[in-house]
């Protein structure tokens, strides 16, 4: 099949990038004179008829929230559009890597980042998701993929492809669970209602690996990883890293906390306290943080209950990588 060449008023130059939703195309605006990042995602490939056109108008309707968004750590959008079955967004050409790629030279080649430039990442990545919370727009797919640093390691949030508005998440009658698999908060694993706090608990996820080179939750595939999300606690990162300050653990363990109530109120909460720990002030725990068994969130969508050894801590690296961990997912919600 061959690529295509122009959307809309836009030329294609280059792919920049595949991914399990659609591609990105380096392209050019000839009206502005200016390079843009063009992401497509087919809805031709979808048979039902309804279904496609049911997708397409919330393609839009999304794509018109985040245009309002305009934050130095978010990519800009500029536009979108959709013809002959396929939907795109015209958006920021940011020059740049993936953290994703980041994280993996780390693991391959042993870079590592200082502790400041891995705080002040992980405060421009809740600057953009607290700007994005406070216009009502929720991400739902926060995963080193979709945080691009510049060529001086500045955040910018990309990807709000399956982002929603705070009011359509709480309507409980959304019947898709969208998310990366091992990013998900327990919420969305479980099917209930998503909101601000799952991109925090996803944040938190990024913090860990900043601070540890390691992801908090691990496992042999999907539903291994999924249960540790629902059922265990992670090693605390100073047992992997001793030379972190234990309130780098306390803020952690409370945005990886089970329940949404239990974590960071808001962005601007955890960036606070990322930025006491750093100066060598002391952070609180909250004394109901982690108190509530994991599995009551399963209990109440219907799942099982875990594995009673489940609470025990992997040791550092025991688990395989996950092949297909990243690949952000559309699935049904569990059943009731």
């Amino acid at each position: 099949m061959n690529e295509p060449t122009q959307f809309g008023r836009y030329q294609i130059a280059r792919v920049l990038g595949r991914g399990a939703m659609g591609l990105v195309y380096e392209g050019l605006d000839p009206r502005l004179d200016r390079k843009v990042a063009i992401k497509v995602i087919s809805t031709a490939a979808l048979a039902d008829g309804e279904l496609r056109a049911s997708y397409s108008a919330r393609f839009i309707q999304e794509a018109q929230a985040v245009a309002r968004l305009n934050h130095p750590h978010i990519v800009t959008l500029y536009d979108f559009g959709e013809e002959n079955g396929v939907a795109y967004m015209v958006m920021e050409l940011v020059r740049g890597e993936e953290l994703a790629a980041w994280f993996d030279m780390s693991q391959d080649f042993h870079l590592d980042f200082t502790l400041e430039d891995a705080v002040r990442m992980s405060c421009e990545l809740l600057d953009a998701l607290g700007y994005a919370h406070q216009h009502g727009v929720i991400h739902r797919d926060i995963k080193p993929a979709n945080v691009m640093l510049s060529h001086d390691l500045r955040v910018k949030l990309t990807d709000f492809g399956v982002a929603r508005m705070a009011a359509v998440n709480i309507d409980q009658t959304d019947a898709d669970m969208v998310g990366t698999p091992s990013f998900m908060s327990p919420e969305q694993i479980t099917g209930q209602a998503v909101g601000p706090q799952s991109d925090l608990f996803a944040a938190g996820i990024i913090l860990y690996q900043f601070l540890t080179h390691e992801r908090p939750f691990r496992g042999s595939g999907v539903f291994a990883v999924q249960q540790k999300i629902l059922y265990e606690q992670p090693v605390p990162p100073s047992v992997l890293n001793p030379l972190l300050d234990p309130a780098f653990d306390r803020i952690v363990m409370r945005a990886l906390a089970k329940r949404p109530e239990d974590r960071y109120p808001n962005a601007a909460a955890f960036r606070a306290d990322l930025r006491r720990a750093l100066d060598g002030e002391s952070v609180a725990l909250p004394s109901q943080t982690q108190t509530q068994p994991a599995w009551t969130l399963a209990a109440a969508a219907g799942e099982i209950a875990a594995d009673p050894d489940a609470t025990r801590p992997a040791a550092r690296r025991a688990a395989p990588s996950i092949p297909d961990a990243d690949a952000t997912v559309l699935a049904p919600r569990p059943a009731s």
